[in-house]
């Protein structure tokens, strides 16, 4: 099991530097290009461009800020008693109660009575009532008889009406402990789990704690050392241990479908923290079900009460309008039952964003750094376009349909991290137009620029070369080559998702069909993709050397920066290296 990443303060104060100047060179350099470097000639095609580094520029302040800084959080013994966990001085002295959930659709019997086995066998260093459930999203009746087997509890959805199953609801509706544990069907809990999480809950005030998730069956790869040193000896070893003191610890084959979690968990999660900011994910993590069903309650009000505040309009009091809004608000979501997290495919990140913005109470979150349990990676290219496709689905959807990060109750630290994971989900727009710029250079001459000039290279390699190794001190021994190459080579994945968001598309609509319509087709992408720049390289140097290319300068920058998106594509070991052709996930597996 790896190791969090150590805390260094002075590679903190080395990252907070590089990203600073970073920031400033980046503003210079949107700055000149907005105002000095369009090309007046071919607007339809710069300004796209400028735009694009504009938003990709936000998104790199946004994730920059995202690192600024670890908080650690010290561990706290486990409680004794739930009176040691809530504030009431009337608190119960009885010990504590907690709710296992393990949450399946389609996986098999297998997979998942190994995770409820391990479930069975959490210990605690004091008495505690552990009750494990098994909720069941796809219906089966083996689930049924395999919870009957291991004596377990067994839930199904009561609805599929369009907005999803529910399953917080529905969960939070059926259990009674103090706490929840969430499980995914391959998540495979150490029995030291609760001993090692609830003690965080002493503080009254943390609604829950999410542990890491880690894939213990990822390649790790061998080191670049071992690599080079093997081909060139002594000096590969040296020539590696040069770029590892820049870049951290390189791993030649490491995670060859880009899946291991470490940079979105112990980067991203563990600086989160500082904030009040990490985000539930889901499977391990632990709430309190007070802090679940205050939220339940919280989202029922809101969403009624904006159907009742336009029937409201009419009373001129402000006053009486208020107190008339909350009351029948109050009454019409507790009769109308309004289910609360209908945003099936991120209802723990929205959960996240209701509790951090309760403004009655100022809930709290954990990162615990340390993994708890051990979970199955992607197997396969569709299981791993289909996780993709799922995530990016539900963020985009939260950001564009109900989307409660400018709603009062957010700090506004809570705010920018938020806003970063969202906006981070559209990033297909601006890498699109990157993949698609040096190709259209290449093959017609037309600059998104006005000139290559000396200018435009004193402008941009500063910030590119400091911002690159920020990012490389930043994420100290994390790579983020496999995220920028995932990014690219799912790019259909993110286009699609984005499109059915737009068009308003439910699942269940979709479900109705054996197969939805093809989402990607990722090797024939990949290929065209590649074909088409390497082609371009290609017919741009010919008329170079033929004489009728008249930029020069435009032809190094154009052909460097496509070379870079063909190594992307190629560096994530291929969703499609098994000419394996993908298809839009099916009603099950987009239910899971």
């Amino acid at each position: 099991m790896p190791e969090p990443l150590p805390l260094s303060p002075w590679r903190e104060s080395l990252y907070q530097y590089l990203a600073t100047l970073a920031l400033v060179l980046g503003a210079w350099y949107l700055g000149w290009r907005w105002t000095a470097s369009l090309n007046q000639h071919a607007l339809w095609f710069s300004v796209p461009v400028v735009v694009a580094e504009s938003c990709a520029y936000l998104a790199w302040a946004l994730f920059a800020y995202n690192l600024w800084r670890t908080a650690a959080r010290p561990s706290r013994s486990a409680p004794h008693w739930i009176s040691e966990c809530v504030s009431e001085l009337a608190a119960p002295h009885r010990p504590l109660a907690v709710d296992v959930c393990v949450v399946t659709c389609d996986e098999e019997a297998a997979l998942v009575r190994q995770s409820l086995e391990c479930a069975k066998r959490l210990v605690y260093p004091y008495r505690i009532e552990i009750r494990l459930h098994l909720y069941d999203a796809g219906h089966r009746p083996a689930m049924k008889q395999l919870a009957d087997s291991l004596e377990v509890a067994y839930l199904v959805p009561e609805e599929q009406d369009g907005l999803g199953t529910h399953n917080l609801r529905r969960i939070v509706e059926e259990t009674r402990g103090d706490f929840i544990v969430f499980c995914d069907a391959d998540t495979r809990m150490f029995p030291s789990f609760l001993e090692h999480t609830l003690g965080y809950f002493r503080d009254p005030a943390v609604a829950w704690v999410q542990t890491p998730q880690w894939y213990d069956d990822v390649p790790q790869g061998i080191p670049l050392g071992d690599v080079l040193g093997h081909r060139f000896g002594p000096t590969g070893r040296a020539v590696a241990k040069v770029c590892e003191a820049v870049a951290g610890p390189v791993w030649i084959g490491r995670d060859p479908y880009g899946s291991d979690p470490a940079l979105f968990f112990d980067v991203i999660q563990r600086r989160r923290d500082r904030a009040d900011a990490a985000c539930s994910c889901g499977a391990g993590a632990v709430y309190r079900s007070d802090a679940l069903a205050e939220a339940v309650d919280l989202v029922r009000v809101r969403r009624v009460g904006k159907a009742v505040g336009r029937f409201a309009k009419g009373i001129r009091d402000q006053e009486c309008r208020a107190d008339f809004v909350e009351s029948v608000t109050r009454q019409a979501a507790a009769d109308a039952g309004v289910a609360p997290y209908h945003l099936r495919e991120s209802e723990h990140f929205y959960a996240s964003m209701v509790l951090h913005g309760c403004r009655g109470r100022r809930w709290r979150s954990v990162l615990h750094p340390r993994a708890e349990s051990r979970m199955s990676s992607p197997q396969t290219p569709r299981e791993a376009v289909v996780r993709r496709f799922r995530r990016t689905l539900g963020l985009m959807e939260i950001a564009l349909r109900d989307n409660p990060v400018f709603s009062r109750g957010l700090s506004l630290p809570q705010r920018l991290l938020y806003v970063q994971t969202l906006w981070s989900s559209f990033g297909c727009l601006w890498h699109s137009v990157f993949l698609l710029a040096p190709i259209v250079f290449l093959y017609t001459g037309i600059a998104p620029v006005a000139a290559y000039s000396p200018q435009f290279f004193i402008h941009l390699l500063p910030f590119l070369l400091t911002a690159e190794l920020a990012m490389m001190t930043g994420t100290w021994g994390v790579s983020c080559f496999r995220h920028r190459a995932a990014s690219l080579a799912l790019l259909p994945v993110d286009l699609h998702a984005l499109w059915a968001v737009m068009r308003g598309r439910r699942f269940p609509m979709v479900a109705q069909s054996k197969r939805a319509r093809d989402l990607s087709r990722l090797a024939e992408f990949r290929i065209a993709a590649t074909a088409l720049t390497l082609g371009g390289m290609f017919f741009a140097v010919a008329r170079f050397a033929f004489g009728s290319h008249p930029d020069p300068s435009g032809l190094l920058v154009n052909g460097l920066w496509g070379l870079y998106n063909v190594v992307l594509l190629s560096g994530t070991v291929s969703l499609s290296a098994r000419n394996v052709s993908v298809e839009s996930p099916s009603a099950q597996e987009v239910q899971a």
